[in-house]
C-alpha cells in the first residue's frame, strides 16, 4: 500500500480548518448576548461543516481516480512483459522446431542416398557382369542408366549441402492480413 501524502495533508488541513472554525463560531455565540444568534451560528457550523464534507468526498475521489490509474499502468506493464516474453518463448520453439526438423530431414535423406548408393552400385555390377557375359547392349544401357541415376543422386546431394550452409526460416502460416487477402483476391 502505497500512503499518499498529499491527500493525507489535504485531510489534516481540513480537519484543522473546521475546528478553528467551529472554535471561532462558538467563540463567538458565547460572546452574544442574544439567542437568536445562536441559531445563526449553528447553521453557519452546518454549512461549514457540509462544504468540507464535499471538499473530503472530491479529495477522496480524485485520489481514488489516481490510484486507479496507477494500478491499471502497473497491469499493462505487466501485461506487455506477459506479451514480449510470450513471444520470445514462440520463437524459440520454431527455432527449435525447425532445427530438430533439419536433422530429421537431413538424417532421412542420408538414408535414402546410401539405399540408392547401394543400389545403383549394384546395378553397375550387374551391368558390368552383362557385358563380360555377352550382353553387351543390355550391360551398357544398365551402366548407363546407373551413372546417370548416380550422377543426379551426386548432384542432388551437393545442392542439398549449399543449402544447408545458408538456412531458410519455417514458414509456420500466413499471417491473419495474409490470409483475408488472399480470400478476398479468390
Amino acid at each position: 500500500m502505497v500512503l499518499n501524502f498529499s491527500g493525507l495533508f489535504k485531510f489534516l488541513t481540513g480537519i484543522l480548518l473546521v475546528q478553528v472554525a467551529t472554535g471561532l463560531l462558538v467563540a463567538a455565540a458565547l460572546r452574544t448576548q442574544q439567542q437568536e444568534l445562536w441559531l445563526l451560528f449553528l447553521l453557519l457550523a452546518l454549512t461549514l461543516c457540509l462544504i468540507t464534507a464535499f471538499w473530503f468526498a472530491s479529495v477522496t475521489q480524485h485520489a481514488k481516480r489516481d490510484a486507479t490509474a496507477r494500478v491499471r499502468e502497473g497491469f499493462s506493464r505487466e501485461r506487455e512483459k506477459i506479451r514480449v516474453r510470450a513471444e520470445r518463448e514462440k520463437a524459440k520453439l520454431i527455432e527449435k522446431s525447425q532445427q530438430r526438423i533439419i536433422k530429421d530431414r537431413s538424417r532421412t535423406q542420408a538414408k535414402a542416398n546410401a539405399k540408392s548408393a547401394v543400389l545403383l552400385t549394384g546395378v553397375a555390377v550387374l551391368g558390368g557382369i552383362m557385358v563380360f557375359t555377352q550382353f553387351i547392349t543390355f550391360g551398357l544401357l544398365l551402366m548407363a542408366t546407373a551413372g546417370g541415376a548416380l550422377g543426379g543422386y551426386l548432384l542432388r546431394s551437393r545442392q542439398l549441402t549449399l543449402s544447408r550452409k545458408r538456412p531458410t526460416p519455417l514458414r509456420v502460416g500466413p499471417a491473419q492480413g495474409q490470409l483475408e487477402e488472399r480470400t478476398r483476391d479468390t
